[in-house]
């Protein structure tokens, strides 16, 4: 997942850039730093929640336990706003978090789709990241 999740990183450059979005992952936690205190830090600090679905996603028992209650939590009682990013085909609909639209279309998921039409799904996705801030 983590190709997709690099091509996602260059498309919010320009957000990331002007200040209108700070992107987190666990890549950014400092050696020595508790991980489990940074991360929560970080998932009760979003406004936004980008989540990209594949079957490693959804198997994740971390993910499942740890990071979606608070953020389908947030999403139900203070406004978070959930987009998630079907990028492998997935059994999304056995999931909490499947009552929300998708990003993009499930039928379509990413990795299926060569490079321009991607290049278009992205931007398509982009558009809705960027509204989803405007919003927020």
């Amino acid at each position: 997942d983590a190709a997709l999740f690099n091509e996602l990183k260059i498309w919010l450059k320009p957000l990331e850039r002007s200040g209108k979005l700070k992107v987190w992952d666990d890549t950014k936690i400092n050696p020595g730093k508790q991980w489990r205190e940074e991360i929560a830090q970080a998932l009760a600090a979003a406004k936004v929640a980008i989540l990209l679905v594949s079957p490693h996603f959804i198997a994740s028992d971390f993910i499942d336990n740890n990071e979606l209650p608070p953020l389908l939590s947030a999403a139900e009682n203070e406004g978070l706003t959930v987009l998630w990013i079907p990028i492998s085909y997935s059994p999304y609909k056995d999931t909490d978090f499947e009552k929300y639209q998708a990003a993009h279309p499930p039928q379509q998921p990413l990795d299926t789709l060569e490079k321009p039409q991607r290049n278009k799904a992205w931007h398509d996705i982009y558009q809705k990241i960027q509204t989803a801030f405007k919003d927020d």
